[in-house]
């Protein structure tokens, strides 16, 4: 029996119009379609005509998840993995299924596409070859200002996300920890209620009072902007 092929498909952050027609046709073909959370899997499967039930597959149930999907894909079925928002994998459950996949001789393909990280990039107007990327900030304000300190030490560009209910408590540790740091947020990027704003930790403080949405901030430290990088420095994302 041929394995089948494990697609790790990326799937919009907000606008749907940004599916793209490969991460469609995958998701049309493929048997299973495992997905973070069935409910915004089934929208985005309706947008695109399929009809086919998501298997859940998250933080919660992937221990006992991954086993089923790595027996569907042994007897020679396709799977497409998705998450809520983006690619599998980056902040998001997937590698836990794509190391088991790889351990089972299943070919895993990625389907590229939207991808927060990259689309507030874009509109930052940092010039620059490194950043570094650490998903969620982490919950514990001890922590949090640990992470911070670490930032502030390394110097480089950081994307860090953040949800509505502990963007406050975090730019107010920001603030404190970077006071001169430069912050690009990307709030609700891709969406109705889109909103790229600049300035500092302590501004926004005080412009995010009341705050909705999904929020990406792009901390660009001091030392990052009083400097010229040069062509000879390696890209890490």
């Amino acid at each position: 029996m041929v394995p089948g092929t494990l697609y790790i498909v990326a799937t919009p952050i907000g606008n749907l119009e940004d599916l793209t027609p490969r991460a469609a046709r995958v998701l049309g073909e493929a048997d299973v379609i495992a997905a973070e959370s069935s409910d915004l899997a089934r929208k985005l499967l309706r947008h695109i005509g399929v009809s086919k039930r998501p298997t859940p597959y998250n933080d919660r149930n992937r221990s006992r998840t991954t086993g089923r999907l790595i027996a569907a894909l042994s007897a020679g079925q396709d799977v497409a993995l998705i998450c809520d928002a983006g690619t599998p994998g980056l902040s998001d459950p997937g590698q836990d299924l794509v190391r088991a996949a790889r351990e089972a001789g299943v070919r895993v393909v990625p389907v590229a596409g939207p991808s927060t990280v990259a689309a507030l990039i874009s509109v930052a107007g940092v010039w620059g070859r490194t950043f570094r990327s650490i998903g969620f900030a982490p919950r514990k304000a001890g922590e949090r200002r640990t992470v911070f300190a670490r930032i502030a030490e390394l110097g480089e560009p950081t994307i860090v996300f953040e949800s509505p209910h502990r963007i406050g408590a975090t730019l107010a540790a920001l603030a404190e920890v970077l006071p001169a740091a430069r912050l690009v947020v990307g709030r609700e990027l891709t969406k109705l209620h889109e909103e790229v704003w600049e300035g500092s930790p302590a501004e926004a403080v005080e412009h995010f009072q009341s705050p909705r949405g999904e929020f990406a901030l792009f901390v660009v430290p001091p030392v990052v902007e009083a400097r010229a990088w040069s062509d000879a420095e390696v890209i890490e994302a």
